[in-house]
């Protein structure tokens, strides 16, 4: 079995992930979703209501979802997004 499958394996049909890569100055709005779990995987990004998360930063939300995430620099984030079937 290809051990990076496994890996990405989402097991929830009720869960979305993505990715987003953004340049200086561009936005994203987080979905809306009982449970949603923010990473930055490269760069800084300005969490709206929150400030600036790094590299290596995370954040999880419960209940919320609407708020913009913008790049200060080149940047990379991951987004998971659960909507039935876990505890939060």
């Amino acid at each position: 079995m290809d051990k990076h499958k496994e890996a990405t394996a989402i097991r929830n049909r009720h869960a979305a992930f993505d990715a987003a890569r953004l340049r200086p100055g561009q936005h994203v709005i987080l979905p809306e979703a009982p449970c949603l779990h923010l990473f930055i995987t490269l760069g800084s990004v300005d969490l709206e209501g929150t400030g600036s998360l790094n590299q290596g930063d995370a954040v999880r939300f419960t209940a919320a979802g609407g708020h913009q995430v913008g790049a200060a620099e080149p940047a990379e984030n991951l987004v998971w997004e659960v909507h039935a079937g876990v505890a939060v």
